[in-house]
């Protein structure tokens, strides 16, 4: 079954280049195109789809607002040429966040990050009846079912990953960069050997994140960017 999904965005170059990328992908279907997220509105009164790719920035109606009005387990990719809009979507149903110009490499992670939230059931969905994303991974010779939010943290091991829960741990056989791409916005990559789930940060001291019990270094490569994102979130 394809997904189907729709594009929002007032500037014609950036729905066309989104279009483009879209119909190159075999398992997406396009099921419409609006200039304003009113039109689309009153389009998504009538039908339903599985992704809406929205711009945030946009007049009488923004993405966000949008998202304030749908239903909180429609799922979104928000769109955006302002980078700080990023940290006000992760409070809906984000599936990734893309800065314009989007290209088509950035765009088929976005594809493999849709293709890996597979529909869920009410025994998966939070208090708030919003369903939780996951994925199913094999770990030896089963297959499991991951739930994103309930990820601590990954750790590197060669040619695996150990995916670190409360109390479990999964291996699996991927390397980092390709669960880094697997993950929604809020894991962050602060070590070569390490993806943290920020909903966990317990505290940060000395350059390091302590997640539970465990403390885990933030490496010299990745301490500017993160600590970048940790200050737009500071109050």
């Amino acid at each position: 079954m394809k997904i189907s999904c729709i594009i929002i965005d007032d500037e014609p170059n950036a729905l066309s280049l989104l279009e483009g990328h879209i119909i190159k992908i075999p398992s997406l279907a396009l099921k419409g195109k609006f200039f304003d997220a009113l039109e689309a509105l009153e389009f998504l009164k009538k039908e339903q789809v599985d992704i809406i790719f929205t711009d945030i920035n946009m007049p009488l109606l923004t993405g966000l607002e949008l998202a304030e009005v749908l239903p909180g387990n429609q799922r979104f990719i928000f769109t955006t040429a302002y980078a700080e809009h990023a940290l006000n979507s992760f409070s809906y149903y984000v599936i990734d966040y893309l800065l314009k110009p989007i290209t088509f490499k950035r765009f088929i992670q976005s594809v493999n990050k849709i293709e890996a939230v597979n529909p869920v059931d009410a025994r998966t969905a939070g208090e708030t009846g919003q369903p939780k994303a996951v994925i199913f991974a094999k770990s030896g010779k089963q297959v499991v079912k991951i739930v994103f939010e309930e990820i601590l943290y990954v750790k590197g091991e060669k040619e695996y990953v150990s995916v670190q829960f409360q109390n479990k741990r999964l291996l699996i056989y991927k390397r980092m960069k390709e669960m880094e791409e697997l993950l929604p916005p809020y894991f962050r990559r602060i070590h070569l050997s390490y993806i943290i789930n920020v909903n966990h940060i317990q505290k940060i001291e000395m350059n390091h994140v302590l997640i539970g019990d465990v403390s885990i270094p933030v490496s010299e490569h990745f301490r500017s960017s993160f600590f970048q994102f940790l200050n737009e979130k500071m109050i």
